[in-house]
């Protein structure tokens, strides 16, 4: 491989990761909207499954972070347009 395509092949990567890791994040507020109804029920119980799967590095991130957990759930809240709660 030339230098001058590997420089475009990682220069490609550069941007191609960032904007994929921000989709799969962004795409959790629609997914439940779809998954889960406005009390927070599941509609479809066989897809929450490949949803918990699928957000399970998400979900981690949560877990160990005050302020991505509030922004996240906030962001699932807007999206699913349920009333926002916050557990003070």
């Amino acid at each position: 491989m030339s230098e001058k395509k590997r420089w475009k092949v990682l220069h490609f990567l550069g941007y191609a990761i960032p904007i994929l890791l921000l989709v799969y994040v962004l795409s959790i507020g629609p997914m439940c909207a779809v998954i889960y109804d406005s009390n927070g029920e599941p509609i479809y119980p066989e897809q929450e499954k490949m949803l918990t799967r699928f957000y399970s590095p998400l979900r981690w991130v949560v877990e160990n972070n005050d302020i991505i957990e509030h922004v996240i759930i906030t962001y699932i809240e807007i999206c699913s347009g349920r009333d926002i709660e916050y557990d003070d």
